[in-house]
């Protein structure tokens, strides 16, 4: 499976009429099968103000098809009136991938959150490899710890940096991020012995040039899954 997500900041004092057209053209172009979006806004980050629409999961074979629609005549003129005189930016499409080898105890409902946060990780070139050591041991310390924690890790397929990947949490609050259990030094240190947590950092720092995140506010008058 594949997601494709697309960043939106509205012009300066269009976002009014911005939203209006989006929820219109959500409704129009958006609301079935592979067309289905989910919309959130940024509320803190790097990003804090723009929007982000994600398709999927969906496969490949299913990207030339939604990518066929959105070219149609009709559901290009329509995003031409009520879209694109009020977008100022763009980013994207990009398109990502879920690492389940990764993930942990991950949500499968496929209902929405109200927040999600999302932790990205930028890796230095041709660190892949190292990175997937560190994210096990990661995974194995809170499975070895019967942690009660879910993050689903996605990595940047096309479209973007690449050796960059993802970490997302969903949240109903923001009273969730405070931590309610072990740290992930402490898990780190009861799975696999005392040093382990200074060690898998010490790695991370050779791997890792940089780190943000950013928390997104679900939308669901603009979204349709």
């Amino acid at each position: 499976d594949i997601y494709k997500v697309t960043y939106i900041k509205p012009k300066s004092g269009q976002t009014d009429k911005f939203l209006s057209g989006l929820k219109e053209h959500t409704k129009k172009h958006h609301s079935k099968g592979i067309m289905r979006v989910r919309t959130h806004q940024v509320i803190s980050g790097e990003k804090a103000g723009w929007y982000v629409r994600t398709v999927g999961p969906i496969t490949w074979a299913d990207v030339d098809k939604h990518d066929a629609n959105e070219k149609s005549k009709d559901h290009a003129s329509h995003g031409a009136k009520v879209l694109r005189p009020y977008i100022g930016e763009r980013i994207g499409p990009m398109y990502w991938s879920p690492r389940e080898d990764y993930s942990y105890n991950r949500k499968t409902s496929g209902k929405a959150s109200k927040m999600t946060r999302v932790s990205f990780t930028h890796l230095n070139p041709l660190m892949d490899g190292e990175y997937r050591e560190l994210r096990m041991q990661i995974k194995g310390a809170h499975e070895n710890t019967n942690s009660e924690a879910s993050f689903t890790v996605g990595q940047l397929v096309h479209g973007g940096k690449m050796h960059t990947y993802a970490q997302f949490y969903s949240l109903d609050r923001w009273a969730e991020m405070a931590s309610s259990g072990p740290s992930n030094a402490s898990r780190m240190n009861k799975a696999f012995g005392e040093g382990s947590w200074v060690r898998l950092m010490t790695k991370g720092q050779k791997i890792i040039y940089k780190r943000n995140d950013e928390m997104r506010l679900y939308l669901k008058d603009y979204s349709s899954r």
